[in-house]
């Protein structure tokens, strides 16, 4: 478990540790939705020997609404019209419209990182064009529940990996989101918990990691096309040179083919021609995934 992850495992602990001395936990209604603005400050009211505790501001309170905004469902598309948001309201698109200035990572700040961050996913859900690809999920399942779906197996087949890759591709922006909220929630409950004055830079350098892992998606986002999921050859042919033409040809495709293996393509090597002292004439590899 990392630093970052016991820090917060602690802070909540120790928010529940002290909330659970002032009164005990209730069960609450399904669906109920906590209204801050409704319960009174901290105090506590003696009534029929049963003490009353309203706490608006209590650490107990925060820590409910923070467990239920950073860790939503996201076991179905469903889930994904629905709009993360941070403790006091923040949203993706929230962060955007407020034009916070983007710097250098050396010199930002965590608004600066949220507003890089956020405006990667708002790329990234243009190129995607989020919202046809929600209604094509819909599509997609309601096809896959139906009973006599394997009859026809082709069919069958072409679904379910369409699905699959759309699902994948969803669930890696809302987790982008997730982060991003769960990452701003920390710092915030960070300062006023004064008692753990490490967990905000912690948080700032996972913030600072993620916006260039958002930065790297975003990239992938534009580059993709239609026919990115099909799989490719490549070959390499040694030119003129002779022996060390057709060795530096060997150390080309063996590059290659540590970058596919690197990012989880599966590399085949379909033929090799190799030189009469060393290297490769020519050599196609197929990469699939």
């Amino acid at each position: 478990m990392s630093a970052l992850a016991l820090r917060r495992s602690r802070i909540c602990s120790k928010s529940l540790l002290a909330a659970s001395f002032l009164c005990p936990l209730q069960p609450e209604p399904q669906n109920a939705l906590l209204h801050s603005s409704k319960l009174h400050s901290s105090q506590s009211v003696r009534k029929n020997h049963q003490v009353l505790c309203f706490s608006s501001n209590s650490v107990l309170n925060r820590e409910l609404q923070f467990r239920r905004r950073v860790f939503p469902s996201l076991s179905t598309h469903a889930a994904a019209a629905a709009e993360l948001s941070t403790s006091d309201g923040l949203t993706v698109d929230r962060i955007v419209a407020s034009n916070w200035a983007i710097l250098d990572e050396s010199e930002s700040d965590w608004k600066s990182h949220a507003a890089a961050i956020a405006q990667s996913i708002q790329v990234i859900k243009k190129r995607l064009q989020w919202n046809k690809l929600m209604v094509r999920l819909d599509l997609l399942s309601a096809q896959l529940n139906k009973p006599n779906l394997w009859d026809d197996h082709v069919l069958a087949g072409k679904l379910s990996r369409e699905h699959g890759s759309m699902m994948g591709k969803m669930k890696e922006v809302k987790a982008l989101e997730q982060d991003l909220i769960e990452h701003i929630d920390m710092i915030k409950l960070a300062r006023e918990e004064a008692e753990d004055s490490d967990l905000e830079l912690e948080s700032l350098k996972a913030m600072l990691e993620m916006r260039r892992n958002s930065k790297e998606k975003e990239l992938e986002a534009l580059l993709s096309a239609e026919h990115d999921s099909c799989s490719c050859y490549i070959e390499v042919q040694a030119g003129a040179g002779g022996t060390e033409s057709k060795d530096w040809a060997k150390m080309v495709m063996q590059m290659y083919k540590l970058w596919a293996q690197r990012r989880g393509f599966r590399v085949t090597l379909v033929d090799e021609m190799s030189g009469e002292m060393a290297g490769i004439k020519r050599a196609p590899i197929r990469l699939d995934g």
